[in-house]
């Protein structure tokens, strides 16, 4: 779907063929910025959880630093799609990374002096969250402008960047981040921040221009720009059940993420080198799901993709909270990789190539507001339950609403809807 825009700047459309350099010549660049941070993002993931408990044992507590990390995505993530609508993209991303890289370095500094605490976990965990408001919209709101605006040519680019998300921040990562965990409690958190500052050296080599044109946004303030935002998605019926779909699958996700780490030592006494191996275990499911999305996508649909990803995930859940042992655990983990990396790549995609580029940035402000604000309340359903009726009661629930989801996206997301969705306009010249 061509950009609803006076004036297209997106470079032009390459024939596709394999291999990633063929998409565009700063999709490296991007790729690279987005691969090395993720690797950071990896590394805390474990190290953040295993610091929170030690501080304390308590599951409300440790999911509470979850929780307040999440809250920036329900106050900040519409200003900050209208900022990647506003601003240029690639100047508001690696701006992003530069703070993020303080913080996090200066998280380090204070577990290194033995300062840190819980109370020092939210505080900087809430302000890197709303670093990453920023980040995450600039960042998605640019893709189809680094590749063009080709559907299938977003889709390969997503496919590529899902499959180095599971890769490096959820196989390499997590591994990594509890072994440097064991020799210095500061060294994951340094590891991340210098992600941080490549990811910021690499996207500035970016030489393309990542500006929306001046006369597509249109007049008015902040309250009038995010309305412009919210209006269209909400017009958009594929969109629109995607968005909630993705705000309780974030719900299911993040009851599961939030006691996870309480999970693998409480219910199968694993250190911290056996969770990271835990966690990383659900990347070889995802990178075969990122690999196959578009395999999957040509033999059923993306709407049949988008149901099968759903009901992949609840079984999954289902496995973890029935496993007696990390063995089938993992097993579980792999399932789930693989119907989230299906999830992902589509609905990324739909929503790329079916939303006009000067609005990118203010419709994933709101599918972030809902699918990311939705997290907080799912890491406290996680510690809630896992208080009340035992750990592996928030799997339970969370195949729950995994199943209802897919049952609701047979009749909310069908072919003819994703196809209008991504049908270009008449008057739009072929690619």
């Amino acid at each position: 779907m061509m950009a609803d825009s006076p004036r297209d700047t997106r470079p032009p459309l390459r024939p596709v063929r394999s291999g990633m350099s063929a998409l565009a010549p700063d999709f490296p660049m991007f790729w690279g910025a987005t691969t090395v941070s993720l690797l950071g993002n990896g590394i805390s993931s474990a190290a953040l959880p295993l610091l929170a408990a030690t501080l304390s044992s308590d599951p409300i507590v440790v999911s509470s630093v979850v929780v307040v990390g999440r809250l920036p995505w329900l106050l900040f993530a519409l200003p900050a799609g209208v900022m990647a609508d506003r601003w240029d993209r690639k100047r508001a991303m690696w701006i992003s990374d530069l703070v993020r890289a303080g913080l996090t370095a200066a998280l380090a500094a204070a577990v290194a002096t033995g300062y840190a605490g819980i109370a020092l976990l939210m505080v900087v965990g809430f302000l890197i969250a709303i670093a990453d408001t920023v980040f995450d919209s600039a960042g998605t709101a640019v893709l189809p402008k680094v590749v063009g605006g080709d559907p299938e040519r977003i889709q390969r680019a997503n496919s590529w960047l899902v499959g180095s998300r599971n890769t490096v921040e959820s196989f390499v990562g997590p591994p990594l981040g509890g072994l440097l965990f064991t020799m210095s409690r500061s060294l994951p958190f340094l590891g991340d921040a210098l992600s941080f500052l490549v990811s910021a050296v690499l996207l500035r080599r970016m030489r393309g221009d990542y500006h929306v044109a001046r006369n597509a946004l249109g007049d008015g303030g902040l309250r009038k720009a995010i309305g412009e935002g919210f209006t269209w998605l909400w017009r958009q019926p594929v969109l629109r059940s995607i968005t909630g779909i993705a705000g309780f699958f974030n719900v299911a996700s993040l009851a599961q993420t939030a006691i996870f780490v309480l999970f693998a030592q409480q219910v199968f006494g694993l250190g911290a080198l056996g969770f990271s191996l835990l966690i990383a275990a659900g990347s070889l499911g995802a990178l075969f799901g990122a690999a196959q999305a578009r395999r999957l996508n040509r033999w059923v649909g993306a709407a049949v993709s988008l149901r099968v990803a759903l009901a992949v995930a609840g079984v999954a859940c289902l496995v973890l909270a029935a496993a007696p042992n990390p063995w089938v655990a993992a097993a579980g983990e792999i399932l789930g990789g693989f119907g989230a990396a299906i999830w992902n790549v589509n609905q990324m995609s739909l929503r790329q190539s079916g939303t006009p580029d000067h609005l990118l940035g203010r419709v994933t402000g709101v599918h972030r507001l809902v699918t990311y604000g939705a997290m907080p309340f799912g890491a406290l359903l996680g510690g809630v339950l896992a208080s009340l009726s035992g750990l592996r009661t928030s799997f339970v629930a969370a195949g729950v609403i995994m199943f209802a989801l897919a049952v609701f996206a047979t009749v909310a997301i069908t072919r003819s809807r994703v196809a209008e969705l991504t049908r270009p306009p008449a008057d739009s010249p072929s690619v």
